[in-house]
């Protein structure tokens, strides 16, 4: 049975084409109206992978943009999921896991407990954080003037964190407790005069990710499975973010890990669900 799932946020649709349990194809269109986006997907989606619309069963959605779309899509049926239970069903079946945490961290971070029952997938709300690509992209524009996290992420590869960034070893001279001491002691705690900006886009990347890496270490430790971290979403799939976003999990106790597909988790979990 084929189906598509369909994750419409803000500003992206992510689509992808399930066969069975295995993703048969996947697309990514931006668009700033939720139905024209959702649409553009869909379209794209059949277009590329070459299927009929006769041979799709359903069309699952969920995100933000899901509310706005009604019963039918491009003259097929639609089910709307929940986002939350989107997000535990495409962390589980991505990692292979039967439990875990998954963070799915897009414009903002959203953590949520998956375990697998007999009846399917059970998925709890755990919190979250506003800090996400959307602080990204804004304090980018703001600080930097560049608002594509491309363009903030080619600066903050040239730039070095420690010098806006206070350091443990810059207060006590070592480590102190759990903490080495290369750990950030204060975000932006040492910018001076003539602070180059590949300096403040390095601060920014390290700030962001080890706000959104200590939020989900924690939401884990409260259930036990900070060693069951699954991180899903656009974000975690930028290697200078992700590689950070792990370290700082990491250096609190915990693992993480991004599953192939990362990114279109949340569509994958729709589709699943829808079935």
């Amino acid at each position: 049975m084929n189906v598509i799932g369909l994750d419409i946020g803000g500003t992206t649709t992510k689509a992808v084409l399930l066969s069975g349990d295995k993703v048969k194809h996947s697309v990514s269109v931006t668009g700033s109206e939720p139905i024209v986006s959702a649409s553009g997907a869909l379209g794209k989606l059949i277009e590329e992978a070459k299927i009929q619309l006769s041979e799709i069963k359903l069309v699952s959605c969920t995100g933000g943009g899901a509310r706005h779309i009604g019963c039918s899509l491009l003259g097929l049926r639609t089910v709307r999921v929940d986002e939350i239970e989107s997000i535990g069903y495409g962390g589980l079946v991505l990692s292979g896991l039967d439990e875990a945490v998954v963070a799915s961290i897009g414009t903002g971070t959203a953590v949520v407990h998956a375990k697998r029952h007999e009846d399917g997938i059970i998925s709890k709300h755990l919190g979250g954080t506003g800090v996400g690509g959307g602080t990204l992209t804004g304090l980018g524009r703001l600080l930097l003037g560049r608002g594509s996290v491309e363009g903030i992420i080619e600066l903050a590869e040239k730039g070095k964190h420690e010098m806006v960034d206070l350091l443990v070893k810059d207060i006590v001279g070592g480590p102190v407790g759990n903490l080495p001491a290369e750990a950030t002691a204060s975000n932006f705690g040492k910018v001076g005069d003539g602070t180059e900006l590949e300096d403040i886009a390095a601060g920014l990347v390290r700030m962001i990710s080890e706000v959104v890496g200590t939020v989900i270490c924690l939401a884990a430790r409260s259930v036990g499975l900070e060693e069951r971290i699954v991180l899903v979403g656009t974000v975690p799939t930028i290697k200078m973010l992700g590689d950070q976003i792990v370290g700082t999990i990491s250096m609190l106790g915990g693992r993480a890990m991004i599953p192939e597909n990362a990114s279109y988790a949340v569509a994958v979990g729709a589709a699943m669900k829808g079935k």
